[in-house]
């Protein structure tokens, strides 16, 4: 079908919530039903009783025969005639219906206006008969009475007034009669029980519209936040009221701009915690949710509220009141949010409920969240025409279980992670919930390409048992601790038993936190995806039979218990299968890979340009990229101890959060080490552009170095031992130079002084990860095992 959505452009214009409605609607029709659909707007103005008339006169008149449907949404828009016509009402003009009240006026006009022409219009309007023929008539009438209106008194024309009023509901009568309207809708029961709205006696369908923002997350729980038009309905100076009652120091954002601002402003004035933020676009505006503690919207008979349902999809519980109305449709009270009554001290004891149980809080923002889900463009389009939609397939949902976060990506396992599921995102939901150290912030955000990341705090008697084991061994025992401790991070726990039941998959990275696998639900598919070997991993790091014995009984659960194994490489497969004796058949690789795309090859003369900038011309550089973890310790010992030393006139630079460790344990670095710590991705890309070769000493470890195919991609000939090198097809002098460590300092040297060695060890080494390392290739053979277990499971 033709659908055309008919709607009034308000002039002056402004883009409020209804003209999103509009946009949104069109959008979803396009994007969800086989149906073409415009979006047909009328300028209209109602600043007086005959641009009002006018404006009704201008849908009257419309012709949109050549449509199959139309659907009107904001009077007058309904005006329109066509014999397929639906109704999706916003609201009618609440001046003339709802809230005609506050205006003290008679509702109907009074008898010593009632001469001439107005007379005969009130007439006609009290018989009640809403045909076209009393339309045209009473149409013409007001264009003679228009010409005369000199001849009557101004306190007619008054608007809003009684003659409108009666008009409008007139003519509102007319265009809404059940034999001109296929269906009616409308955003909510408030406007659905408003008197006078509808005909008496039609049924009218609830459709909740979504909102048009996007990427909503939850990132922190600083503030108290509202926003809206700063108007008098919307009620901001109760909440300000209700700051007096709030004795913690809390500060409260007020976002949006309107004819009550100074006013609220003044009646701020003196409290230092409120803070008034202005217009802010859709971006700040998600931001701004994103770190607030809670919401707090409590206008007066609001019509819907976008604002209750942007909080709840920010997993933010929303504090509103019992005459709100919209708001309260959608908070259910104690559960994601709270709805009490408008007055200052009881909107003031729910704040402080928030501010005082942030755990309960924030519980509530999950159920608010949960709650929203159905709420979608998709649903909108297939309720409002009768459910022709384009159904698109259900994504199946993915919980991955990690000891660290996965956004921004920085260490190793953090890219594997970022990569993997990022792209998997495009097909499934896919969520990934890491414990954290107890020092860091909660977060729950949903990343631009799909991938919802929650991050939850250690719980202090969490960290207070990890802290207890280190001080027996020295060292850093942060994954290991999970294993027996991680039951003791309620909030943690509560999280994954609440998303393990909407998962279809449930993937372990490590094995550390398997002992929650207790809690999946039967029918649901469990994964390992080992990283590495952890046993082997550990056993040169961690001197404490005990603590090794649980990360082997830890590995062989995950092993033996899981339905799927992922190995990064053949040689860890085969690891697995021999320490653990694993079924072969279980076990599939999914290797470590890189990002071709992002990662670029600077020629020699862009190098030497790059290095000229910062001053390091001339001075041949060596690269080592390095997080924190053991290997990566030993290997750094190693380039400071014996290779920096031998290699006169080198500037050795080191990038990653291995520069913190190192100093902690062994002091400063030398001179000709230039240590960067922790950097992102572009300016580790940037930092690669620098290199002139790169080094990989490691000594110890398992599973393939992401470093290797970091190095291999960015086009830096690399110089590595035969552990470094593990997991990666390399032909000694084709990709790379593999040497002992005894070897590396002739070697580099020689990669240095040899312009054909250096360009062909570029050349081949990023063809060879172009070819059997790109995360696109290695995701897509990822998504044909995982929908095998789906596939099982069903």
């Amino acid at each position: 079908m033709k659908i055309a959505i008919v709607a009034p452009s308000p002039v002056p214009f402004t883009v409020g919530g209804a003209e999103q409605l509009f946009w949104g609607m069109r959008e979803a029709i396009h994007e969800y039903t086989p149906h073409q659909c415009e979006l047909v707007k009328i300028p209209t103005r109602e600043d007086n009783f005959w641009n009002l008339i006018a404006s009704y006169y201008s849908f009257y008149t419309l012709d949109l025969s050549h449509f199959d449907m139309v659907i009107s949404t904001k009077y007058p828009s309904w005006m329109v005639q066509h014999g397929n016509h639906v109704v999706y009402m916003v609201h009618t003009l609440r001046g003339l219906y709802d809230t005609y009240h506050f205006c003290n006026l008679p509702t109907e006009t009074p008898a010593y206006l009632r001469v001439g022409l107005v007379g005969e219009i009130v007439e006609i309007i009290h018989e009640n008969h809403f045909s076209k023929d009393a339309v045209n008539v009473v149409f013409e009438k007001l264009r003679l009475l228009k010409e005369d209106e000199a001849h009557y008194k101004s306190e007619t024309f008054q608007f809003p007034g009684p003659f409108v009023q009666e008009i409008i509901h007139f003519f509102d009568g007319f265009a809404l009669a059940p034999e001109r309207i296929k269906q009616y809708y409308t955003m909510s029961d408030t406007v659905r029980l408003r008197k006078d709205y509808f005909p008496v006696g039609v049924s009218v369908n609830i459709i909740h519209p979504p909102s048009k923002l996007n990427h909503y997350s939850s990132t922190g729980y600083d503030y108290l936040f509202t926003v809206s038009r700063l108007d008098g309905p919307k009620r901001i100076d109760l909440i300000i009221k209700a700051m007096k009652y709030v004795p913690h120091r809390i500060k409260l954002m007020i976002a949006g701009t309107g004819p009550e601002e100074q006013k609220l402003r003044k009646m701020a004035d003196g409290d230092k915690r409120i803070e008034f933020v202005g217009f802010v676009h859709d971006k700040e505006l998600v931001d701004l949710y994103s770190r607030a503690l809670a919401v707090v919207f409590i206008p007066y008979a609001e019509d819907y509220g976008l604002i209750t349902l942007e909080a709840m999809l920010s997993r933010k519980p929303v504090i509103t009141t019992t005459d709100s109305g919209g708001p309260v449709e959608l908070v259910k009270n104690g559960l994601s949010g709270f709805v009490v009554d408008p007055d200052p001290r009881r909107i003031a004891e729910k704040i402080n409920y928030c501010i005082e149980h942030p755990y309960e809080a924030r519980k509530m923002g999950e159920y608010g969240y949960l709650t929203a889900q159905g709420i979608t463009w998709e649903n909108f389009s297939s309720r409002l025409l009768g459910g022709e939609v384009i159904r698109q397939q259900k994504k199946r949902k993915i919980l991955v279980l990690a000891t660290y976060s996965c956004y921004p990506p920085r260490g190793g396992g953090q890219h594997r992670l970022y990569n993997l599921y990022s792209l998997l995102a495009k097909h499934y939901d896919v969520t990934i919930c890491s414990v954290i150290e107890s020092n860091k912030v909660y977060q729950n955000l949903t990343l631009k390409n799909g991938l919802r990341q929650i991050c939850i705090p250690q719980n202090r008697e969490h960290a207070e048992a990890q802290w207890s084991m280190e001080k027996k061994v020295g060292v850093n025992l942060y994954d290991v601790a999970m294993i027996n401790h991680i039951e003791l991070s309620h909030d943690y726990v509560d999280t994954v038993k609440e998303l393990m039941e909407q998962s279809d998959v449930v993937i372990f990275a490590h094995p550390y936190l398997f002992s929650l696998h207790k809690y999946v639900g039967p029918g649901k598919r469990v994964v390992y995806d080992a990283i590495d070997v952890e046993y082997q991993q550990k056993k040169d790091y961690i001197k404490n039979s005990d603590y090794l014995a649980r990360i082997s009984e830890s590995e062989m659960a995950a092993c033996t218990e899981s339905d799927r194994i992922f190995a990064i490489s053949d040689e860890n497969r085969e690891i697995l299968i021999q320490m653990y004796g694993v079924n072969p058949d279980k076990i599939v690789i999914v290797p470590n890979g890189v990002d071709v795309k992002h990662i670029g090859i600077p020629s020699d003369k862009e190098r030497e340009q790059m290095k000229k900038s910062v001053g390091f011309s001339g001075v041949p550089t060596i690269l080592f990229v390095g997080s924190w973890h053991p290997p990566n310790l030993e290997a750094l010992r190693f380039i400071v101890e014996d290779i920096q030393k031998k290699c006169k006139g080198c500037l050795f630079l080191i990038v990653g959060s291995i520069k913190d460790y190192y100093t902690q344990e062994y002091g400063a670095l030398p001179a000709n080490v230039l240590a960067f710590g922790t950097v992102d991705e572009d300016e580790k890309c940037e930092l690669y552009k620098l290199a002139d070769v790169a080094i990989n000493p490691m000594f110890s470890g398992s599973g393939t170095n992401l470093k290797m195919l970091d190095y291999m991609s960015a086009g830096i000939p690399v110089v590595t031992t035969p552990v470094g090198a593990r997991g990666i097809p390399i032909v000694n002098y084709e990709h790379a130079i593999v040497c002992p460590p005894e070897q590396m300092v002739g070697k580099i040297q020689e990669l240095i002084s040899d312009d054909p060695i250096r360009e062909r060890l570029r050349s081949n080494a990023r063809k060879l990860v172009e070819n059997d390392f790109s995360w696109d290739s290695i995701v897509c053979q990822m998504e044909e095992y995982l929908q095998y277990l789906i596939d099982q499971r069903c």
